[in-house]
């Protein structure tokens, strides 16, 4: 198997990242995606890369040209996908099932989470962004008993390390079966593939107990919790189904006998094809910020170029443009206007989203009502671009006023998302490729509303993303 390495400055990046941030603990961090279900094909581009029709057979999702040839590069290069978030274009692959009667069963869809947490511990820590095409295997497709890693469940009963025999089907839909794989999450931090076929060690380990990585994978990745979802009409009892094993080969590598094994054998494997740019917001604004993010997962996104507030009063003529905060407020008895201007690279990639997905513009920004529990209304307006952080005053600000966004919120101290889809699509009908934006409060009550500016811990972000829901 070819031997895949980072170099050296990714590795010693990630590692020196990994060692300042190894023994802080977060709050829930988590994402996910659903992907139904692709094609079959006896392929293995992990274990068996360049070398199609040798492996089980295995049920595809995600990337629709994932086959025993695919690359990192190819799979990125070519990025039609079935997963609902338009920047995935990971292939998950599962072996396939057999039911006890002989038929094959073709998976609905799979949904993987994606979190911050170091199974089998409940600790969570920040992680570093998946590389690009690495390569990741999870359970044990030569497995005779219950694996901790891997789980089962179907209708009419909960999640056990036991393959089931006694599910409830649904009087309509049948008995849902679902297998959940998961993956481990300490990385050797040097090769993008395993090296099992050669002989040699796994690119990747799971944590003790307690969340350590072992010995030579230092480099945290986020937690795969990958989980597939059959309909098998009114089966109950699962002891007796089978998972596809590697078939029997002459000695000129030709395929003699398929084969099946235990449902033990469970296994899965994950081809990263996550947008660069989708992988470090993942890390950066979602897991690593304790955030449960959903199916938010930006396809791209820019932090701004140059953000201030500016207030009125005696401040009139005073430049904040250096401050780690923006204040929006209305003049009030005894405290001025202020507003506060911020300006971003417009995010590239949307003019590439197939047809059937529309960009979506979000501005998300850190914070809230600084004065009381009020929730009022915000208000973003776009403008002229033609201002300065280090010289706007509210003298020479731009006019804040017109057609805006809006968005309510109240004192809770967390990122929050208005959408600016209409300001940033006239913005590049215009030909801009970037965009200012003004922040007024929008009631007159004594409120005063408080971000983190680009010079603060939790900086604003503007981001493209696009989700067709699955709907599961």
């Amino acid at each position: 198997m070819k031997l895949l390495l980072t170099t050296l400055a990714l590795v010693g990046g990630l590692m020196g990242c990994h060692a300042a941030m190894a023994e802080d603990t977060l709050p829930d961090g988590s994402v996910n995606v659903v992907c139904s279900y692709s094609h079959t094909l006896p392929d293995d581009p992990i274990l068996y890369p360049g070398k199609p029709g040798v492996a089980m057979s295995h049920d595809f999702f995600g990337n629709t040209t994932a086959n025993g040839n695919s690359t990192g590069t190819s799979l990125l290069a070519n990025p039609t996908s079935t997963c609902e978030n338009v920047a995935d274009a990971t292939s998950y692959w599962v072996p396939s099932l057999r039911l006890a009667n002989g038929t094959i069963v073709k998976p609905a869809y799979q949904k993987t989470y994606y979190t911050n947490e170091a199974i089998p511990s409940s600790n969570r820590y920040p992680i570093n962004a998946f590389p690009s095409g690495i390569q990741m295997l999870a359970g044990n497709h030569m497995g005779t008993g219950p694996n901790p890693n891997v789980s089962f469940l179907c209708t009419g009963r909960g999640y056990s390390s036991t393959v089931p025999t006694n599910c409830v089907p649904d009087p309509e839909k049948g008995t849902q079966f679902n297998i959940g794989i998961s993956f481990p999450t300490c990385w050797d931090g040097q090769n993008l593939a395993p090296m099992v076929m050669m002989g040699g060690p796994n690119n990747i380990a799971y944590p003790n107990s307690s969340g350590a990585c072992p010995a030579g994978y230092p480099v945290r990745l986020p937690h795969i919790s990958l989980n597939v979802a059959y309909m098998i009409g009114n089966v109950t009892d699962l002891s007796h189904a089978q998972l596809s094993m590697d078939p029997t080969l002459d000695a000129q590598g030709n395929v003699t006998q398929l084969n099946w094994g235990s449902m033990y054998t469970a296994h899965a494997d994950f081809f990263n094809a996550w947008k660069a740019t989708a992988a470090q917001f993942m890390a950066d604004y979602c897991l690593n910020k304790g955030r449960v993010c959903s199916k938010e997962i930006a396809y791209n996104y820019s932090e701004p170029t140059a953000d201030a507030t500016v207030r009125g009063g005696d401040a009139h003529a005073t430049n904040f443009g250096s401050d780690p905060t923006l204040v929006a407020q209305n003049a009030g008895a005894g405290y001025p206007q202020s507003n506060s201007y911020m300006r971003f690279t417009i995010p590239t990639g949307a003019s590439n989203f197939p047809a059937n997905f529309k960009p979506t513009y979000k501005l998300m920004m850190y914070g809230g009502n600084s004065i009381n529990t009020n929730a009022q209304m915000l208000y973003f307006t776009p403008v002229s671009n033609t201002w300065d952080e280090n010289s706007i005053t509210m003298d020479n600000a731009p006019a804040c006023s017109g057609s805006s966004s809006s968005l309510y919120l109240d004192n809770v101290q967390q990122y929050r998302t208005v959408d600016v889809t209409d300001a940033v699509n006239n913005a590049l009908k215009a030909g801009q490729t970037s965009i200012s934006f003004c922040m007024r409060d929008g009631t007159n009550n004594n409120d005063a509303f408080t971000f983190s500016s680009k010079e603060g811990a939790n900086k604003p972000v503007l981001y493209v993303i696009s989700v067709n829901p699955l709907g599961v």
